[in-house]
């Protein structure tokens, strides 16, 4: 997120505040599609490339909505508008990564039930059970309980279920991005007939 606020003044310069916002807005589009194509085999590359063109992406919303904000209002509250903004980037932007990490351990949840069942019957200690269903790093541990089959079984379902949950939470993130990108071009248009 960085770059992208550093290289957003160049970015607003060229074009109107809300074009700018929504060509960072397609950027995080973007990265959240990278971030669908992580696979359970795969090494950490494109979660890490897709992250990084996410950040990036944001840059131009932080760093030129806070001016937009910041304009809209009298001199004498730029300070309160200016504190406003950073508290509701900082709010939404902790809310959405909550949002899509429930949704992406929510589905991890659901499809560890059979996998860990089976791993149940296989030998696995009631206690570790839980662990397992709820995180990826539950299912690791408990794997180390098992017979190396039923422990290789359970590792490939759960690194299965949270590859899955990543991409889910990717998709997600992939809509929302596009969504607000359109909704600041269609701001754009308006401010260019008014």
């Amino acid at each position: 997120m960085g770059l992208g606020t550093m290289l957003a003044p160049a970015l607003g310069r060229r074009l109107a505040t809300s074009a700018a916002i929504a060509v960072g807005l397609a950027g995080s589009v973007l990265g959240c599609l990278l971030i669908t194509q992580v696979g359970a085999g795969g090494g950490p590359l494109p979660l890490a490339v897709g992250v990084a063109v996410l950040a990036l992406g944001t840059g131009p919303l932080f760093a030129l909505g806070i001016g937009v904000v910041v304009g809209a209002v009298p001199a004498e509250r730029a300070g309160s508008a200016a504190s406003m903004s950073e508290t509701s980037n900082f709010f939404g932007a902790s809310l959405g990564m909550a949002l899509l990490g429930a949704a992406g351990a929510g589905l991890y949840h659901q499809r560890m039930a059979g996998p860990v069942a089976g791993a149940t019957s296989a030998g696995l200690p009631t206690e570790a059970a839980r662990p397992a269903r709820e995180t990826l790093a539950g299912a690791v541990g408990a794997a180390h309980q098992l017979p190396d089959r039923a422990a290789a079984d359970l590792l490939r379902a759960a690194h299965d279920a949270f590859t899955a949950g990543l991409q889910v939470a990717g998709v997600v993130g992939a809509v929302v991005f596009a969504g607000l990108a359109v909704w600041f071009l269609r701001v754009h248009r308006r401010s260019q007939r008014g």
